[in-house]
């Protein structure tokens, strides 16, 4: 069931709250700006010299270690429980543990086309110690090829950086960029890039929350 997203979206960005809460790096310096920051989550944008499709970048500090988080990130068939609007995720080949091509297809709002995506993931550890970054693209596969009545979407970007602040405190850091294709304008591709990182940031710390409580 097809559900419109876009509008909340747009409520998001425009009535964005501003407070503290989060780790920031980013800031005029290097080009990023910050368009929201509430729930202890900051989200930046920046245009970007390759595409028209801004740049977006969130970041968020989750009370749990990098561990914690991987293992909520590697678990492909938990996926489609907290990552918004996913509809069916698949590990289509795993070269070693740290490195897979996967699918996901996405609910697109009417009357939109629903959106999938082939890409690879590779995580390793990040130049800086105590840093784990996961990297996913796009690419073409025939373990995946295109669907009717699906629109193959293209991944640009998509980096989740954790780096250890404490035991059990990491730093997360989301940089995003996607290309839906089809008809969909291009003001309201950057109102989903914008709004993306704050969802799925949320929807993370929400899931490593619950997947390292205690139980009972």
């Amino acid at each position: 069931m097809k559900r419109f997203y876009l509008a909340p979206a747009l409520f998001i960005v425009l009535t964005a709250v501003r407070h503290p809460g989060y780790c920031s790096s980013a800031n005029a310096d290097d080009g990023w700006t910050e368009v929201e920051n509430r729930d202890g989550i900051g989200i930046f944008t920046k245009q970007s010299p390759d595409s028209p499709i801004v740049l977006a970048k969130g970041l968020v500090i989750i009370e749990a270690s990098p561990e914690a988080i991987v293992e909520v990130l590697d678990d492909n068939g938990g996926h489609t429980e907290w990552i918004p609007y996913l509809l069916e995720s698949r590990r289509l080949e795993a070269v070693d543990d740290r490195e897979r091509l996967e699918y996901n297809l996405f609910d697109a709002p009417w009357p939109a086309s629903d959106r999938d995506f082939v890409f690879r993931v590779t995580a390793h550890p990040g130049e800086q110690q105590g840093r784990i970054v996961f990297r996913m693209k796009s690419e073409t596969s025939p373990l995946m090829p295109e669907r009717d009545g699906i629109v193959r979407g293209v991944l640009l970007e998509s980096t989740f950086r954790l780096t250890r602040l404490g035991p059990d405190k990491t730093r997360v850091e989301l940089l995003f960029q996607a290309d839906p294709k089809g008809w969909i304008p291009l003001w309201v591709v950057n109102i989903v890039q914008r709004a993306w990182p704050f969802r799925v940031l949320q929807r993370l710390r929400e899931r490593v929350a619950a997947s390292t409580a205690a139980p009972g």
